[in-house]
């Protein structure tokens, strides 16, 4: 079985913009234009995309996830000792052509008919307003050959796959499962501090305190039950819980700061502040709130 995604496994998307989309913004761009053109992608889909600048477009470039590599990664190879990444470089056969710019993968087109290598540098160098640097007409054994040293070097796969989704599902699991042993130790030792304090009183004291413990775990279960829906909801990324002096402080993060305003909308009956700040490295907002707990 090959460990490439040849050509016609590929399908490509040309999304025309104005210019470059903000990180934060562009997940939902690129996918809603997928789906406004009929594309149907599914989480077996590797999803890459490049913005090309020359174009003032992106390329969507879509095949299947159990690939390792794609077939136009293998002229990596010509750039393992190449110190000069400043141009651009035209590989090109009977099925179709790739560009890289400054050493790195830029753009792949299928080819649908049969093309002379002089109409196509002329046809690049129009379309991108560029000069090409290089070129590399690759034959059908050469390309093999490619592959084979390729697959020897098992280089690390430079394409990122823009198809991962964040799951929380564990981590929220996690915390819940915290919360619960929690609550229980708490309940099994406030009883037992109960018992050897008076023993006279066992039954009575410890039914009362069985009823009050039960539904304290009960209020902080179902108030943690309704932040997990709201984080799903609003596709909020939870990174801290905790309950402390009857109230909860929550930690969580989103590239969309509209989302995180409108999980405080949800909130408000409950929320006693909030504090929303912006990491530049990671492109994202972190909120820090304190909830208190429903009575």
């Amino acid at each position: 079985m090959s460990i490439y995604a040849s050509n016609n496994e590929i399908k490509s998307l040309l999304i025309d913009v104005s210019e470059e989309i903000e990180n934060k913004n562009l997940k939902k761009f690129i996918f809603t234009s997928l789906k406004l053109n009929n594309f149907e992608i599914s989480k077996n889909d590797f999803v890459h995309i490049n913005f090309i600048s020359e174009l003032k477009q992106y390329q969507v470039l879509i095949f299947p996830n159990h690939y390792k590599n794609t077939i136009f990664q293998i002229f990596e190879l010509y750039y393992l000792d190449e110190k000069d990444f400043n141009k651009f470089d035209l590989y090109f056969n009977d099925d179709f052509f790739c560009l890289y710019k400054n050493g790195k993968f830029y753009y792949f087109q299928n080819l649908q008919s049969e093309i002379f290598i002089e109409e196509l540098i002329e046809f690049i160098n129009k379309k991108f307003s560029i000069t090409l640097d290089s070129f590399k007409v690759i034959q059908k054994k050469s390309c093999e050959d490619l592959k084979n040293e390729y697959s020897k070097k098992a280089l690390k796969n430079k394409l990122e796959n823009f198809n991962i989704k964040n799951d929380y599902s564990f981590k929220i699991y996690v915390f819940y499962i915290l919360i619960i042993i929690s609550c229980f130790t708490f309940y099994l030792y406030e009883n037992q501090i109960k018992n050897e304090e008076n023993e006279t009183k066992i039954v009575e004291e410890n039914q009362f305190d069985k009823l009050k413990k039960e539904h304290f775990f009960t209020s902080i279960s179902l108030d943690f039950n309704n932040i997990v829906e709201l984080l799903k909801k609003y596709d909020l990324n939870l990174k801290l819980f905790e309950y402390k002096d009857n109230k909860q402080k929550i930690v969580f993060s989103s590239f969309i700061k509209s989302d995180i305003y409108s999980f405080f909308g949800e909130l408000k009956d409950n929320l006693i502040t909030q504090e929303v700040n912006y990491f530049e490295n990671e492109k994202n907002y972190e909120a820090v709130i304190y909830v208190k707990l429903s009575k």
